[in-house]
Parts: structure tokens; C-alpha cells; sequence
């Protein structure tokens, strides 16, 4: 187990990473130059071809710390020989769309590369027509790995990254079975990356059964707040809630605003009120359909 703290001083540019040249000059015209802890630790791990457990928060730059190796063997070996060079599992459609943009923008020096994100509550048919293309990288929710599995559009014969991103979620979401299903489908020359913010005993048993020697980098959680961030509270009565926000929304200077409540009626109430007081609002919950969360 490598236990790592944030410390410049010692932390190595991305051009000392091992990187493939193509897939670094993506990086530096981002203008990243110095990876963080996780990044640094992973990366030079994955490029060796060995299996890594990384215990780290969101926010830490997980997707880049997997990401970036995938796409550099990618551009070393080229695609597989049938089926995708990658794929990546995540608990929700959101994080796999959130990571997919992530490949995208790391791949632009990479000639036809395509990356693909499947998930429920989207129709099955672009997703067939993107796997038919042949997607070097799939992103992926379990459930909808496993219908397209079943159906024979995905095959993973040839796979050589597998990535669990968030595993612990997916498993908190019951996702146990499928993923144990996607391993027993991934042929033997596979590298194995996963990433987990907790190390439950469900994850134990899943490393201990299907990764090879990993190493385990573990990044400490910060839990003091931001620099950047003020934090401040207003005792307010029920019946006045709508008029404070409303007068804090009135003399506040921002770009945007993510607002949290309690229920999904809650959601569809608040933003018909803003609205009607001449705020430009959405809402979004579960029961919104994926269309018009995408856009």
C-alpha cells in the first residue's frame, strides 16, 4: 500500500510521467503541467502494466489518472482486434458521460479515435451504431454493459483496460452481479484499474478475486473547505425562506447556481416560483428523462 500526500516539491511533471508523446502534447495544450498526487502515483503504475486499487475522493483527478495510460497504450498498440481497447464502468449515465468528454479532450492528437458512452434511458439504437464503428473506449453503466453483452454488440475478448470508476457506489447501487459477469467476459490479457473513495469488504473480495498483485495508492481526503469558498447561514422562518433567497439571488453577483432541496416535488415548486419572480431556473431530478438532462 502507498499512502500519498500532495507535496510539489517532490511531485514530477507530466513530461516525466512515461507518457506517449501524442497523448502528453493533449495534456500540456490544456495547460497541465504538474499531476496530482494521484495522477503521479497511478499513472507511471499503469504504464508498467500492473493492476491498481486507488482509494481517492472526486476531485482528486481520478478520470485523468486512468485515462491517461489507457490512451497512451492505445496510441503504442492501436485498437483491438475486435470489440473496444477499453472500457470503463460507472455508477450513474452522468459520470459516464462526464468521463467520455474526459477521453475526448485527451485524445485530440489521436487519429480516429472514438469513445462511447452507453447507459439506460437512452435508446439502444445510437449505441449499437457507435459499437457497430468499432469505439475504441467504451464508458459504461454495469446494467447496460450487460444487455449489450447479452445482445452481442459488446464483446470484450479483447479488452486490455478495465476500469472500475467509483466501484464503491456501484456497489452501494447493487451492481455486484454484473460486474462479476463483465469480468468472467474479459479475456486474461487485461490490465486491471480500480477506483474507490471507501475499501468495504465487498471491494476486498472483488481486488482479491480478479486483480493481479495491485498496487494500492491510497490519497489522504482533505476535509477543510476551499480556499475559494465562503460559507455562510440564515436563520429564516418557513414562510420567509422563498423572500431571503429570492433577495440573496437580488444583490449576489454569479454565473450560476446549483440549489439543493429535499424532494423531487421540491425541486419542480422552487423552480416555478424563482421563474414566476423573473429568474431563468430548471430543475432536475430523478424523474426527469435523460434528454432533457443532457441538454
Amino acid at each position: 500500500m502507498t499512502d500519498v500526500s500532495a507535496n510539489e516539491e517532490t511531485t514530477p511533471r507530466f513530461s516525466e510521467l512515461g507518457l506517449h508523446p501524442l497523448v502528453l502534447k493533449a495534456v500540456e495544450a490544456q495547460g497541465y503541467e504538474i499531476p496530482t498526487p494521484i495522477q503521479a502515483e497511478t499513472i507511471p503504475t499503469l504504464l508498467s502494466g500492473r493492476d491498481v486499487i486507488g482509494l481517492a475522493q472526486t476531485g482528486t483527478g481520478k478520470t485523468a489518472a486512468f485515462a491517461l495510460p489507457a490512451l497512451s497504450d492505445l496510441a503504442e498498440a492501436g485498437r483491438a482486434d475486435d470489440g473496444p481497447f477499453a472500457l470503463v464502468l460507472t455508477p450513474t449515465r452522468e459520470l459516464a458521460i462526464q468521463v467520455a468528454e474526459a477521453f475526448t479532450s485527451y485524445a485530440t492528437e489521436l487519429s480516429d479515435f472514438s469513445v462511447l458512452p452507453i447507459y439506460g434511458g437512452q435508446a439502444y439504437g445510437p449505441q449499437l451504431a457507435g459499437l457497430r464503428r468499432g469505439a475504441q473506449v467504451v464508458v459504461g453503466t454495469p446494467g447496460r454493459v450487460i444487455d449489450h453483452l447479452k445482445k452481442g454488440s459488446l464483446k470484450l475478448g479483447s479488452l486490455k483496460h478495465l476500469i472500475l470508476d467509483e466501484a464503491d457506489e456501484m456497489l452501494k447501487m447493487g451492481f455486484a452481479e454484473d460486474i462479476e459477469e463483465i469480468f468472467s467476459q474479459v479475456g486474461p490479457d487485461r490490465q486491471v484499474a480500480l477506483f474507490s473513495a471507501t475499501m468495504p469488504t465487498s471491494i476486498h473480495r472483488i481486488t482479491g478475486k480478479y486483480l493481479d498483485d495491485p498496487k494500492e495508492v491510497r490519497i489522504a481526503a482533505k476535509s477543510q473547505t476551499g480556499a475559494n469558498i465562503r460559507q455562510r447561514y440564515f436563520m429564516v422562518q418557513h414562510s420567509h425562506k422563498l423572500d431571503a433567497l429570492t433577495r440573496i439571488l437580488e444583490v449576489e453577483e454569479y454565473e450560476g447556481i446549483i440549489m439543493f432541496v429535499r424532494t423531487k416535488q421540491a425541486t419542480e415548486e422552487l423552480a416555478e416560483k424563482l421563474r414566476a419572480r423573473g429568474f431563468k431556473t430548471a430543475a432536475i431530478n430523478g424523474d426527469i428523462p435523460q434528454q432533457a438532462r443532457e441538454r
